[in-house]
């Protein structure tokens, strides 16, 4: 399987796209704190496939992680398995799960050729949307959100330590973001043997959302409500990822940033509109 340069895949993916009314845009940076980028993201809007990833393992292993888990599942989504998945809802979890699971023994095959690749690995945060209806398909803490007028909701859920700590209310979203047990993720691809990729709910979008993937990169710095303010401002797609970033990192910018942002159009319907 061919390998291509993360700098050509760079300049293939950071790009805008429009596809049957949906504007999607992405943007990545290395932060201030960090030497490289270990995070990579896919646009495939004419498929409807939008893809984060957050590489690890240092010595730009984790580059070797994201950007292969992005080709791979890149590769997966071949045309006819989206006709599937658009006809069929019930495929839409089976093909997404299958996806991760691609780019996890992907991985793991290449670790096993290649000892000295031990301990590197990637989150994923997959979505596909379809009919105005967003799926997500994730591992680790790169994350998934809705945005729009009324809120700002985190679709997806962290595979982490603080964020088990979160759910069961032993520690405040704020307090998570300071603890210094945020790095410990408890899933990742290519780490290790068995992993559960998360196919979460079904979210019935409106066409004035925004949907947003991203690293942890962003939301370590930045709180919710400072990310919902920013998208809300109107701007060009470019414009707002850019943003996102430069704010990221004005904020200290202590790991690689990775913002993709999908828009729904312009008109707006009330909350009871949603599933």
């Amino acid at each position: 399987m061919a390998r291509l340069h993360k700098s050509i895949l760079k300049s293939i993916f950071r790009r805008e796209e429009k596809q049957s009314g949906i504007l999607a845009y992405g943007s990545t940076d290395k932060g201030k704190q960090r030497e490289g980028n270990e995070d990579s993201y896919l646009l495939i809007p004419e498929l409807d496939i939008y893809v984060v990833a957050d590489g690890m393992g240092g010595h730009n292993d984790g580059a070797v992680a994201s950007l292969n888990a992005v080709r791979v599942i890149g590769e997966y989504f071949v045309p006819e398995i989206i006709a599937e998945m658009r006809s069929d809802r019930d495929k839409v979890e089976e093909n997404l799960q299958g996806a991760v699971m691609e780019a996890h023994g992907w991985l793991l095959r290449m670790i096993e050729a290649n000892p000295e690749y031990e301990g590197m690995g990637s989150t994923i945060a997959i979505s596909f949307i379809h009919d105005n209806v967003l799926h997500t398909c994730h591992v680790g803490d790169s994350r998934v959100y809705v945005i729009n007028s009324w809120g700002i909701t985190q679709i997806t859920k962290d595979h982490s330590a603080v964020g088990e700590l979160v759910r069961t209310g032993e520690m405040t979203k704020e307090e998570a973001r300071q603890s210094p047990l945020k790095n410990q993720i408890t899933q990742a691809i290519g780490v290790l043997l068995d992993i559960e990729p998360e196919y979460n709910r079904t979210y019935k979008l409106n066409e004035g959302d925004v949907v947003l993937l991203c690293s942890d990169g962003l939301w370590e710095m930045l709180p919710d409500e400072e990310i919902q303010a920013i998208v809300l401002e109107g701007k060009p797609m470019e414009e707002t990822c850019n943003k996102l970033v430069h704010q990221a990192n004005e904020a200290g910018g202590n790991d690689n940033i990775t913002v993709v942002l999908i828009e729904m159009g312009q008109r707006e319907w009330p909350p009871e509109y949603y599933q």
